[in-house]
């Protein structure tokens, strides 16, 4: 078994456009994304899904056709100043390499005022950590601060003269899919005002959480502080179901797949729920525990899942309810009403069921997407391996 190559197939990496053959079941959230990037005429949207669903990949294969299009991603996130400046640096760190000129000198000289800006605060909060005494507290108050409203205003201007040179600009912003819900929150609301000007599209991946609260936030009475207020609208990336993962990982191993039996992949389907990452980490870790052999069994990949469950979840403890509970709904799919139902119809009272769900909810042990639960596949291998 050839482990480098098998290995290096299924690395877990965003697709890139010139990879869109092997992209598996989104065209249809493709395709609405790029009829708002085509017809809207300006406004802040959102990509949103699990952790490892495949943002990125999609953001890096959407045609936006002839609007331009720039992608740049948030490092720095601690407060509302360094979420400014991160995104003004990133941007100018794009247009200064812009080849026709229109923007690269205005991008140069703004990313220049950004290190000059940072390195006179970093020097000072330097001198004063090493120089500072009893004194403190007068210095403190003559430590320069980050000129915020410059930045404001080099931000907007930079996007007005990208506008002006190039018509509708389509700007996407990575990484924000990583952060808490008032972390994204917090961004949002502290560029909105410079992102939302005519012929300006923003695009940003977004945690699961914001979509779920600005799909409530949409059907309730426009209020202060609802997300619809900032967020146009956003496109959500659906788990994909065992075929798709099924197909991925046969896509992703190519002449590679004479290497695994049939039926050995089964596995390693269940065990991701429907999440590429998952599926990519669990396959790579079968591969590696069966380095010595020359193929790969059904067999082989069980013992292998079962082994790393184990390692993984072995020091999980649950009480006999929430044990029962998995074991009952081992099969299930469907609303919490009816899940509760089952449950009361297995001797356990309504109450108890409550905080139940809830816990397994927290651990990944109950899955729940847009109100359906279901076991996970990892639960059910945790349930083999514990009885």
């Amino acid at each position: 078994m050839d482990i480098g190559k098998i290995v290096q197939a299924l690395v877990d990496r965003p697709l890139q456009s010139e990879d869109h053959h092997s992209l598996i079941n989104r065209r249809k959230e493709i395709r609405s994304l790029e009829v708002l990037i085509k017809y809207q005429p300006f406004g802040i949207f959102g990509i949103s899904g699990e952790t490892g669903i495949g943002k990125t990949t999609v953001l890096n294969v959407l045609d936006s056709g002839d609007i331009k299009k720039l992608s740049v991603s948030l490092i720095h996130r601690d407060n509302r100043e360094t979420i400014l400046y991160d995104l003004l640096f990133s941007l100018s760190n794009v247009l200064k390499k812009d080849s026709t000129g229109k923007v690269s000198g205005i991008a140069k000289e703004t990313e220049e005022w950004i290190v000059e800006q940072v390195s006179i605060i970093k020097g000072a909060s330097l001198g004063f950590s090493l120089f500072g005494s009893g004194g403190g507290s007068i210095e403190k108050q003559k430590m320069p601060r980050f000129n915020v409203f410059a930045a404001h205003k080099k931000l907007r201007t930079l996007l007005e003269i990208l506008v002006m040179n190039y018509g509708k600009v389509l700007l996407v912003i990575d990484e924000l899919d990583k952060e808490s819900k008032q972390d994204v929150i917090n961004v949002l609301d502290s560029l909105k005002l410079e992102l939302q000007q005519d012929k300006l599209m923003v695009l940003f991946s977004l945690p699961y959480g914001i979509y779920r609260d600005y799909r409530q936030d949409r059907m309730k009475w426009n209020e202060s502080g609802n997300l619809e207020n900032v967020i146009k609208d956003v496109v959500f990336l659906s788990e994909l179901t065992d075929s798709d993962i099924r197909e991925l990982l046969l896509k992703r191993l190519g002449n590679l797949t004479s290497w695994f039996r049939p039926e050995s992949l089964e596995p390693i389907v269940n065990f991701a729920d429907g999440n590429p990452r998952d599926a990519l980490w669990i396959a790579q870790k079968v591969v590696f525990d069966n380095a010595g052999a020359k193929f790969i069994s059904i067999s082989d990949a069980n013992e292998s899942v079962k082994k790393i469950v184990r390692e993984y979840m072995g020091g999980l403890a649950l009480t006999e309810i929430q044990r029962k509970t998995l074991k009952v709904a081992s099969d299930f799919s469907g609303n919490k009403e009816e899940l509760l139902d089952l449950l009361k119809s297995n001797a356990i009272k309504r109450t108890t069921s409550y905080s139940t769900i809830e816990r397994l909810t927290t651990l990944g042990l109950l899955i729940e997407r847009n109100g359906t639960y279901r076991i996970s596949g990892k639960a059910k291998v945790f349930l083999n391996i514990s009885q």
